[in-house]
């Protein structure tokens, strides 16, 4: 299963909203963080992505060339491209969120910037075996299955590491009794006892500005779909947390020291290792890596690739197809050409 047109188009509307209430203070959405909340919650992602990234590093993990998926502003990418000079690609299925990058560099002082891209993660623009790094936060929820987007993440990720955080699973002890009356993030929630809030969690739905936008919340996601869908990968070290500090380490199955996550939901990270001796590690030009999102072509061990893209002064040509994919505002459009007039029309 994948994300419908309507879901894709209620993800842009509502980021639209949100790049212009986080960068120039317009309240378009009064239950979500306003500009100043939003700027320190994006502050503290900074320290932990930065302090997260150095111990990834420290184990050996290379961090360039990234892909950074879901990245909305960029301020993960931009860790990785000032902090640790790595050469990357961040990309989002909105445009409004990647062009806000220029506002948040400078806020964060970090304005050595990657390369942005608008494409849908169901048809990534690139390459097979072009990444040795990819990473996301807060991203494969989106998704109504997990098996279809993880694929093509491990197609196009080289001899290298997938990095996942932020990401809910199921939780079991809980018996949906009523839909709560106030969003997640506004103010009034936020004055809940929190007590109250953590009783209430397991009895009744949240609703958020999300939802309401047609974006998929799948916080329901079974530690056997996690499983099932990341057994793609040669090697994973997963971890499960939930409230009040309670982690543990998951393996192939459920074990014991595992049942008090399983019962109380809450994230999962991974480090997942993809083994090849495909795709080259050292590249410097993402145009050599860049592939057709609408075309496809058969490789020797039966499965595929994308053909080549070609650069022009005004946006790129797809080497098999001839269709020309913009550029504006220094992000290029990368989306199969259907979603492309049906979600970016002027573009």
């Amino acid at each position: 299963m994948r994300q419908t047109i309507q879901n894709l188009k209620g993800e842009i509307e509502f980021r639209e909203k949100l790049s212009r209430q986080h960068v120039t203070g317009e309240n378009l959405l009064p239950d979500y963080y306003q500009k100043e909340q939003h700027d320190e919650i994006l502050r503290r992602r900074v320290n932990d992505t930065l302090q997260r990234m150095e111990r990834l590093s420290s184990r050996g993990v290379s961090l360039s060339p990234f892909l950074e998926l879901g990245a909305e502003r960029g301020q993960r990418s931009l860790i990785l491209a000032n902090d640790f000079e790595a050469i990357g690609v961040a990309i989002d299925i909105s445009y409004h969120q990647l062009r806000t990058m220029d506002h948040f560099s400078k806020i964060f002082r970090r304005e050595r910037m990657p390369i942005r891209i608008c494409c849908d993660a169901n048809h990534l623009p690139f390459r097979s075996h072009s990444f040795p790094f990819i990473f996301c936060y807060e991203f494969l929820h989106h998704f109504p299955s997990l098996k279809p987007v993880l694929q093509e993440i491990f197609r196009v990720l080289s001899n290298g590491y997938f990095f996942f955080d932020e990401e809910p699973f199921k939780r079991w002890l809980k018996v949906v009794l009523y839909k709560q009356n106030t969003k997640m993030y506004s103010q009034r929630a936020r004055r809940k006892n929190q007590y109250f809030s953590f009783f209430e969690s397991f009895i009744s739905e949240a609703h958020c500005d999300e939802i309401e936008h047609g974006i998929i919340e799948n916080n329901d996601i079974s530690l056997t779909e996690w499983l099932e869908a990341l057994s793609i990968f040669q090697e994973r070290e997963l971890e499960l947390a939930s409230v009040y500090d309670i982690s543990s380490k998951i393996n192939d199955r459920l074990h014991l020291q595992n049942i008090p996550n399983f019962l109380l939901g809450g994230q999962i990270r991974g480090l997942c290792r993809k083994s090849s001796s495909a795709g080259d590690n050292m590249w410097v030009d993402i145009d050599d890596r860049l592939g057709c999102p609408d075309c496809a072509i058969a490789t020797f061990d039966g499965s595929f690739d994308r053909p080549p893209l070609i650069k022009l002064s005004d946006g790129y040509k797809c080497a098999q197809c001839d269709f020309i994919y913009p550029c504006r505002d220094g992000i290029i459009f990368l989306l199969p050409r259907a979603e492309l007039q049906e979600l970016y029309p002027d573009v």
